[in-house]
């Protein structure tokens, strides 16, 4: 997307900025017009009118896709006067449409200007919006010796080069492309608590730091060879990486070179929780249903809910923990060490089999002090309940559909031992 305005008539070290752009850009397209894998356009903006014209609609496709179309780039150049304004926000929501629907092809626009926005567009926000739709990858922005005022502004639009003069124009150009055109290699190694690289069988998710959009998922491997495996990715966009471990690990604004090979080194050191009862349980099918809420110390996000007898990795650390047993049971600054298991015990639950005569409204209340307090809703319509209560002093509050006072309320006080099944009628 080359810029048509008028400021591009200007000279620029021994030359105009307008012929070292088109010089460029038509080697470029030289240089790309053998390869079948490789389709070009060219979208020039404010060339058709004048800048009194204030014509923010100045923006056209002047050659569109295809490969091997290095002429019609060169002809469509050589036609080129600059005339206008710079509409870049139109010019690349316009964009948008110049692309084949190819779910397979990588989409990027380079934009070479001189200027900045002339028609009150939002062309960061533009790109982000087209970034997140998928619709090309972060832009390349090349600059014709902007001031370093315009210079930041344009620096979110996507990746930003300033050329102060026609030589470093060629330079970034070609390292542009060739950038394009390859891959980068990247080694991520997650480190243990003694920063070694040791941590793996973590998946990882590769997203563009501009807009978010996750781009590659690879589950980290070690190789036979004891490292790190190396994955391949476009060295197109800056990536955020987040390693998913429990809770996530997340490295921002990464940018990776081709032709090299980048390590990123993130640490990750892990540890097991298990949770167990002290002893042999009395009703499986209840204590299945047993699950444990994980959150970080002293946060209120749970980040893990955990079964009985079954163990999970997290990052080292100290966590709480929330039993969801009647009533439930908070365990607080458990501690998770590397490459070892934290086993905690918990209280065997007693079982509460109710039976009732009627079907009714009632509950199960227990003591907090001086407090009655509603742990449990017993099911209206059952006739029979099983529930697992840890050990402690319980009150039973029952009344029939069928009664019509208040008075008619049942309450049992019960007493309720670890492994043992206590039965009350109502």
């Amino acid at each position: 997307m080359l810029d048509g305005s008028s400021s591009m008539a200007e000279a620029w070290s021994n030359t105009l900025k307008v012929e070292a752009a088109k010089k460029i850009v038509i080697q470029i397209a030289d240089s790309l017009n053998a390869s079948g894998d490789v389709q070009l356009a060219l979208r020039i903006y404010g060339h058709q009118y004048i800048v009194s014209d204030h014509n923010c609609s100045d923006t056209k496709l002047e050659v569109p896709f295809a490969s091997h179309n290095a002429q019609g780039i060169k002809t469509a150049l050589n036609a080129l006067h600059p005339r206008g304004i710079t509409p870049i926000a139109n010019s690349l929501e316009q964009a948008a449409n110049d692309f084949p629907n190819d779910v397979r092809a990588r989409n990027i626009v380079i934009l070479i200007t001189d200027g900045e926005e002339s028609c009150g567009g939002d062309p960061c926000a533009v790109s982000l919006k087209l970034q997140q739709k998928k619709i090309f990858l972060r832009p390349f922005v090349i600059g014709l010796n902007l001031d370093p005022d315009a210079a930041d502004r344009m620096n979110c639009i996507g990746n930003f080069y300033n050329a102060p003069n026609p030589d470093v124009l060629r330079t970034v150009m070609r390292t542009t492309v060739d950038r394009i055109l390859s891959s980068a290699s990247v080694q991520v190694n997650l480190l243990d608590s003694q920063d070694r690289p040791l941590e793996t069988d973590v998946n990882l998710t590769f997203s563009d730091a501009g807009s978010g959009v996750a781009r590659y998922q690879f589950y980290h491997t070690i190789t036979n060879s004891g490292v790190p495996d190396t994955m391949r990715i476009d060295p197109v966009p800056s990536y955020s990486i987040t390693v998913h471990t429990t809770p996530p690990v997340i490295r921002d604004h990464l940018s990776f070179e081709n032709h090299s090979l980048d390590t990123v080194n993130i640490r990750t050191p892990q540890g097991s929780l298990r949770i167990e009862l002290e002893g042999k349980t009395i009703n499986q099918n209840l204590n299945d249903k047993i699950r444990v809420l994980v959150r970080k110390s002293g946060s209120g996000e749970t980040i893990q809910s955990q079964k009985l007898y079954e163990s999970k990795k997290y990052l080292c650390g100290r966590y709480d923990l929330e039993v969801l047993t009647l009533p439930r049971i908070t365990i607080r600054n458990v501690a998770i060490t590397q490459s070892s298991t934290t086993t905690i015990t918990i209280p065997i639950p007693g079982i509460a089999s109710i039976s009732k005569s009627f079907a009714g409204v009632g509950s199960v209340m227990m003591k907090q002090g001086e407090e009655w307090v509603k742990i449990y809703p017993l099911k209206e319509n059952s006739s029979n309940e099983l529930i697992g209560l840890q050990a402690g002093e319980y009150e039973i509050i029952f009344r029939s559909r069928f009664a019509k006072r208040s008075t008619d309320t049942v309450v049992k006080r019960v007493i309720i031992k670890s492994g043992e099944t206590t039965t009350i009628k109502l």
